[in-house]
């Protein structure tokens, strides 16, 4: 049984050939595929490929025709009047037989900000080519999408039974760690490293080679190609789906803490020996739960709330206080900020509050108190985002753009700050910040309170206000206090970027956005909220 191959059948690859011959077969001999077991025999790996559950385009479709069959593959032996054109084929104008017997593997790996992929291409002896495209659904560097290639690559190999590889990656990092020429310093990349070792033991002999982009382009499109759509088109591309990554960093175990009895009641059902702690652990288990082996404590007026472990504790609290989102707010501040994340612990307002005493940043620019404390006053503002405060701050070190001044206004309700770095301080750009910053995010307000700076004071700005039907009020130098609330504000967003900056004092503005969330996300004390 024979047929012509037409058109683009002619640049199918010989594991594509292989397989419309089998279903061209199937089909024309359906009855007998239908009535018996059918045998196939070959020497290629055609079943690892047509079972392979993440095929696409048109030998998915191959495969699922097949599948209705009774089909059996096996390795076919020689038969002796074929033996000699067997081998004449299969080894004509290839290298020598120890050369002949080698696979070669091409890798390659990509990475966005989202998610990555990677590309395989593996090449028998004889010029069959298995390509795979696998997407992964986690974030990953450049450097975890090369070895999750090279072992999606290693596995591939395992799988078609590959005793002999050659491996080529365009990754100068990857191949000199596992040939031994870098060391890897990076933890996670060490245990990548060690997976490739483990899976390269299943070889007789694997190495592993430096190419050029130029010669690997194939495996290079390959990565870029699984994150996009899956279409008809592909050809025997066999596309994968990772949806979390082969090596992963797990912490170490947690030394014994007071946790220990409630977590081993609520999944065991265990009590202590002493009957007085057994009594005292069945009355305080009521407010706890586990989920997804966390423990969490209840609450009546509160979401669920996380609890860390001792040895986890410090880290959250660096994190909160000076971390990304943090402007190293006080003791107290930073409990209300942690429970608001959704984490607790019993000692957590004191461990908040040490942890502050000890912070250096916070010695070196402590605010220093020497008015004594008086009684809040009540809010003169009616509804949220109806009065702003407005007052300019500078000037500072030259940062990007030329900017060395600092206009900042506070609404006087929720407590929430704007602030935008400028490089002069004219009425013009005044203006522009109003328009841009408050009044087209939060509307019209009745009024704008202010010093008696030039800047407010001038024409344009104060005939740009009446035309929007906004009040101007101006505090006088003898009783700054009218317009406290900016000042309170200017003062935290002055000590939040004194605690962040160091020694770099030209990146002001570039921590003025952190140092601003870290404000709204924590909670005021005067309305018990955050602004955000």
């Amino acid at each position: 049984m024979s047929r012509a191959l037409q058109g683009a059948e002619l640049r199918y690859n010989k594991l594509e050939k292989l397989a419309l011959a089998l279903l061209t077969t199937s089909r024309r001999l359906k009855q007998y595929f239908q009535g018996h077991q059918i045998i196939v025999r070959t020497d290629q790996g055609i079943r690892q490929v047509l079972q392979k559950p993440d095929l696409a385009g048109r030998m998915m479709t191959w495969s699922i025709e097949l599948s209705q069959y009774d089909i059996r593959y096996e390795p076919r032996q020689a038969i002796k009047a074929q033996a000699m054109a067997d081998f004449l084929v299969e080894v004509t104008g290839e290298p020598t037989e120890e050369t002949g017997t080698r696979w070669r593997l091409h890798v390659d790996g990509a990475s966005n900000q989202t998610s990555g992929g990677a590309g395989i291409i593996l090449e028998s002896p004889v010029g069959v080519m298995y390509e795979q495209s696998i997407k992964f659904e986690f974030p990953v560097s450049n450097n975890q999408a090369e070895y999750e290639g090279l072992i999606g690559g290693l596995t591939l190999a395992t799988e078609v039974g590959a005793t002999r590889l050659e491996v080529c990656s365009d990754s100068q990092v990857v191949t000199s760690q596992v040939n031994g020429s870098y060391q890897a310093r990076d933890s996670l990349l060490q245990k990548y490293l060690e997976k490739v070792k483990d899976l390269s033991r299943k070889f007789e002999e694997v190495t592993i080679h430096h190419v050029p982009r130029e010669r690997n382009t194939r495996a290079d499109l390959l990565s870029k190609l699984a994150n996009t759509k899956p279409g008809e088109g592909n050809r025997s591309l066999i596309q994968g789906m990772m949806k979390e990554p082969v090596v992963t960093l797990h912490l170490l175990k947690l030394s014994p803490s007071w946790l220990d009895p409630i977590t081993d009641f609520l999944e065991n059902d265990r009590l202590p020996d002493n009957e007085k702690d057994a009594k005292k652990l069945r009355r305080e288990v009521a407010r706890y739960a586990i989920i997804q082996g966390q423990l969490f404590r209840k609450g009546f007026n509160q979401p669920l709330l996380k609890f860390l472990h001792p040895d986890q504790t410090d880290y959250v609290l660096r994190e909160v206080h000076e971390g990304c989102c943090g402007h190293h707010i006080e003791g107290k501040a930073l409990a209300r900020k942690l429970i608001r994340a959704g984490y607790y612990w019993p000692s957590m307002m004191a461990d908040s509050k040490e942890f502050v005493r000890k912070c250096v940043k916070c010695q070196e620019n402590a605010n220093f108190h020497r008015a004594p404390a008086s009684e809040l006053n009540l809010l003169t503002s009616s509804r949220p985002f109806s009065q702003w405060g407005v007052d300019l701050l500078g000037p500072f070190p030259v940062g990007p753009g030329q900017v060395k001044y600092l206009i900042v206004a506070i609404d006087y309700y929720t407590k929430w700050i704007e602030a935008e770095p400028l490089a002069s301080i004219s009425s013009s750009n005044c203006r522009k910040f109003m328009w841009r910053q408050v009044i087209t995010q939060f509307g019209i307000p009745e009024a704008v309170i202010s010093d008696n700076g030039t800047q407010f004071t001038d024409k344009k700005f104060t005939e740009f206000l009446i035309s929007l039907g906004i009040k101007q009020r101006f505090s006088s130098v003898e009783h700054p206090q009218t317009n406290g609330q900016v000042e309170s504000a200017n003062k935290i967003i002055l000590l939040g970027l004194k605690k962040r900056l160091d020694n770099k004092k030209g990146a002001w503005a570039d921590e003025l956005a952190l140092v601003l969330w870290s404000y709204r996300t924590t909670e005021q004390s005067s309305t018990k909220e955050t602004p955000f």
